[in-house]
């Protein structure tokens, strides 16, 4: 088994990758495309955005939760598939010299591009609040 793991190398994790960007980004687009954030019904909501009276915080406790939990997880799942590549090649790079033959712990890879994912939907929902900034998001990487 470890003889065909070592003969494929990135190969099943390119093919992930790619899944899960596809999967994440299929998500996102019928998320975006088919489902309402906020309830039709809130015409003054309307009228504050058009009028630029809303604030963020307004518009967030409006909107549906669960659909803003979805289009946050398809972010984490659309961006956890292109993080897969980059850590496979940083974890196999920084291998231990004795180990360096072998393909790098898949779930430690897995983990750490899910954490990029996390970031990124963090970011996004940071975004949302209007409270995003570089430093905000420096700092949450190295938290």
């Amino acid at each position: 088994m470890q003889n065909l793991v070592r003969r494929l190398g990135v190969f099943p994790v390119l093919l992930l990758s790619i899944g899960l960007f596809v999967l994440g980004a299929l998500a996102i687009d019928r998320i975006v495309n088919t489902m309402w954030l906020f309830d039709v019904e809130r015409v003054e909501l309307a009228r504050a955005v058009v009028l630029d009276r809303a604030d963020a915080g307004a518009l967030l406790a409006a909107a549906n939760r669960e659909v803003l939990l979805a289009f946050l997880a398809s972010v984490i799942v659309a961006v956890t598939g292109p993080a897969l590549l980059p850590l496979y090649y940083l974890n196999k790079r920084f291998n231990p010299p004795e180990y360096r033959h072998e393909p790098p712990v898949f779930f430690v890879v897995l983990r750490q591009a899910m954490f990029v994912g996390f970031w990124a939907a963090f970011c996004l929902w940071l975004q949302m609040n209007r409270t995003f900034g570089i430093a905000v998001a420096v700092l949450a990487a190295a938290v």
